[in-house]
């Protein structure tokens, strides 16, 4: 499903009695112990002469974290299933365990040409019903991705003489059961839902685009479509114009590269805005990594198109915020280019000098990505003041070693901020690991020759990494998350389907909202009244 097709899907939240909804699956969470919300269990029974539980007591569906059952009602009802959907411990029912089922139902339900769901999974926490509903929305949407704009089309196919399989239907509507006092925070959690969808959408296409056509080029295109459908002001610098801004590090990556560099600028100010000055976010737009000089191997170098994912999660996010009207002043930075070996490219040894002005020995051409975010997180501090800047990056193999495929990295020189970011990673499923940044690790960056170098060794890969970028944030509150590990799966989970994730946008979604509350932001910066 692509994000045309899902804008399409009718969205409701509805009250009254879930068992009169003439949807086609009417899902009913179950907890391992057999029990459901309100009185769903013996009202099944009573409708479809005790079948619900004699599935539960013959062990055919046990209530286990993410188990499914269609039940067919045989017209005892006016949905055609019931869809028993698997909670684990009542204990343990989370949004993110909310999100997963809602997927893994949303998938059964496309295999099976299933149209209309309708969802009664807020009833298990009707205290909790925005957060519920949003994870029910985000799950069943997100699952439903599918990145296929490659593959020959059942037209392609007839009109080459080929047979072609039988198709799935997509999904037209989903409605959430609440009871009347939660409709309101329902809609609410639809309405974030939605946005977040869209500009995860949008970050997974560009990340599953091949580097021949998600091009720096390309993807300051599609920026510029999509800012300029909500307002948001967009500029694109060229690489002539990042030689005249000092942006020495960004153009000495892109050296190697036969595709133009680019630094995308993305803006939004809202009339409204509750900050006096900006939250700023970089994101890594490396649209194609070989390693340069230093060339990666031949294995799996081809996911090496995703390495643009923390600049897609920037721009998904600024989609988002808009979207949602959040009203917080944000700018979005990110430094788009390719890296690539060449007569021209960087050469372990070369030294470059960034736009802070500060010099970079090289000693690793495949550490580029802190390369370019040093002159982006540099030049973005001088020219916008922020009061907060985050940047995103699939930056270090080492956040893998450490941190699997299931947790972002997270350093940076502001306890509050980073405490903020995890705590908001762990409400909406897209959790965060803090690493420490003592001074001993300072001193595997230093270089003989230059301020810096851009590698520190084997040990602590993703902390000396941060440890380079803290060098370009002049002292700015300032979280880095390195999203090496996450933004990508090998498989499909439940509601990520293989390739790009689009990780990042919920939780910075999320979190931009919160500081549009944090009077923090709303103090003008102190200024030394001595001063003229």
């Amino acid at each position: 499903m692509d994000r045309e097709k899902m804008d399409k899907i009718e969205i409701a939240s509805k009250t009254g009695d879930p068992l009169t909804s003439v949807a086609d699956g009417l899902v009913v969470g179950v907890w391992e112990d057999g029990r459901m919300a309100q009185d769903f269990r013996k009202r099944l029974d009573g409708a479809l002469g005790g079948e619900v539980s004699r599935i539960l007591e013959n062990g055919e569906f046990k209530g286990t974290s993410n188990d499914v059952f269609f039940l067919p009602t045989m017209g005892k009802l006016p949905v055609r299933y019931v869809i028993l959907a698997g909670l684990g411990s009542r204990e343990k029912t989370t949004p993110e365990l909310i999100r997963r089922i809602s997927g893994t139902v949303a998938r059964a339900a496309r295999s099976r040409n299933l149209a209309s769901l309708a969802s009664t999974l807020v009833s298990n926490q009707d205290g909790d019903a925005e957060n519920l509903s949003e994870a029910i929305v985000e799950g069943t949407l997100l699952s439903l991705y599918r990145f296929d704009q490659y593959k020959s089309t059942d037209k392609d196919k007839k009109e080459k003489g080929k047979k072609s399989g039988p198709s799935s239907r997509d999904l037209a509507s989903l409605q959430i059961f609440s009871s009347r006092e939660a409709e309101k925070k329902v809609r609410k959690g639809i309405e974030w839902a939605h946005a977040i969808v869209r500009g995860t959408y949008l970050a997974r296409d560009l990340g599953n685009h091949p580097a021949n056509v998600a091009t720096p080029s390309m993807i300051a295109r599609t920026a510029s479509v999509e800012c300029e459908k909500r307002g948001i002001r967009f500029v694109s610098y060229d690489r002539e114009k990042l030689e005249e801004m000092g942006l020495g590090a960004l153009v000495g990556v892109a050296k190697g590269s036969m595709e133009p560099a680019r630094l995308i600028q993305l803006e939004y100010r809202p009339s409204k805005a509750a900050n006096v000055r900006p939250v700023l976010l970089v994101g890594k737009t490396l649209t194609f990594d070989s390693g340069g000089i230093s060339l990666k191997p031949a294995e799996k170098m081809e996911t090496m198109k995703g390495d643009m994912s923390g600049g897609a999660a920037v721009l998904g996010t600024m989609t988002a915020i808009a979207d949602l009207g959040i009203p917080l002043w944000v700018v979005g930075l990110m430094p788009a280019t390719e890296n690539m070996p060449s007569g021209t490219a960087n050469k372990p040894g070369d030294v470059l000098r960034a736009f802070n002005g500060k010099t970079i020995e090289v000693i690793n051409t495949d550490a580029e990505g802190r390369l370019i975010l040093a002159d982006a997180l540099s030049w973005g501090v001088k020219k916008f003041d922020p009061a907060l800047v985050i940047d995103l990056a699939t930056l270090t193999g080492a956040v893998t070693v450490a941190l699997g495929a299931h947790a972002i990295g997270v350093l940076g020189n502001d306890q509050k901020r980073m405490t903020e970011v995890l705590e908001t990673g762990e409400k909406v499923g897209e959790r965060g690991w803090q690493l420490p940044l003592f001074e001993e690790y300072f001193e595997q960056i230093k270089s003989p020759i230059a301020d810096v170098q851009n590698v520190g060794g084997r040990g602590a890969g993703t902390i000396t990494a941060a440890a380079f970028l803290s060098h370009f944030v002049e002292g700015k509150p300032w979280v880095h998350l390195d999203i090496a590990g996450t933004a990508w799966v090998e498989s499909d989970e439940p509601y990520k389907p293989k390739g790009n994730v689009g990780i990042g946008i919920r939780l910075l979604t999320h979190y931009l909202g919160t500081l549009a509350e944090d009077k923090d932001l709303r103090k003008p910066e102190k200024r030394d009244s001595r001063k003229k």
